[in-house]
């Protein structure tokens, strides 16, 4: 496993293949509960919320959605881009404008990273690992778009039976009925990755925790600010919904002990 450790899992080496989406496959949720015990053990009186974007909000609504949450320095969270139901953005960049000016691209990068090896001994350890994996190496060239190389080295990579069943299992849609801390999803209506039709907004009703704050504009992470944008509409809006979050905290805990 160590080509795996090298590569794949990140050190030393230049390859940036840690993704936060093969952690979530794997349940994985050591790289941000280290960082809420760390600001906890040099903040014990301040409350933290979780801010994040795109995977970092994917990763955000995986921590809030399990144990970790009870944390009672954990307040709630403020993402936005959220890539809600990956199946839906997976078919949005295999076709059309976007697969052409981006995805193609940064799937033949992807591949060619992957490929890559710093002496002989680094290819023989990657090939082992590839077949103690049961990855098919030719299939992972062959792939064009992100869901072929999901279905033919991710799934693999996370012992899946395929594209589909890892995009279950990643997709915050799926574990967003058990985020029991209050949380803001900022998401535009016109996101080519995280577009509206991604979020099944009878979650969001299911559940009280929830709120989605839908914009007309602001694409992808970017919500630029006015005609010639030097600032992003984020600067302002994050702020104010963490203040919300803490506000409606204080309210609640308040109440909590008049009862």
């Amino acid at each position: 496993k160590q080509w795996y450790q090298r590569r794949v899992r990140g050190s030393s080496c230049s390859m940036p293949m840690k993704s936060k989406n093969v952690s979530l496959a794997f349940g994985e949720y050591n790289h941000l509960s280290e960082g809420v015990e760390s600001i906890e053990s040099q903040f014990p009186d301040k409350k933290i919320i979780l801010v994040g974007a795109c995977l970092g909000a994917m990763c955000a609504i995986d921590y809030l959605s399990t144990e970790h949450s009870n944390r009672s320095s954990i307040v709630g969270g403020v993402l936005h881009s959220c890539n809600w139901e990956l199946s839906v953005k997976a078919n949005n960049v295999s076709s059309g404008i976007n697969y052409h000016l981006f995805f193609k691209r940064l799937v033949a990068d992807t591949i060619q990273r992957i490929q890559r090896y710093s002496s002989e001994e680094e290819k023989q350890m990657r090939d082992e690992w590839f077949a103690e994996q049961g990855i098919d190496w030719d299939l992972v060239k062959s792939s064009k778009t992100m869901w072929e190389l999901e279905e033919n080295f991710v799934a693999p990579l996370t012992n899946l039976t395929g594209a589909d069943e890892y995009y279950y299992r990643v997709s915050p849609v799926n574990k967003c009925h058990k985020v029991e801390k209050p949380v803001v999803v900022i998401n535009s209506r016109d996101d080519f990755l995280a577009p509206l039709s991604a979020y099944r907004l009878a979650e969001f009703t299911k559940n009280p925790n929830l709120v989605l704050w839908s914009t007309a504009a602001g694409g992808h992470v970017s919500f630029v600010d006015g005609l010639f944008p030097v600032t992003s509409y984020l600067d302002k809006a994050v702020p104010e919904c963490a203040s919300l979050l803490r506000e409606f905290t204080a309210t609640s805990q308040d109440h909590e002990a008049d009862s």
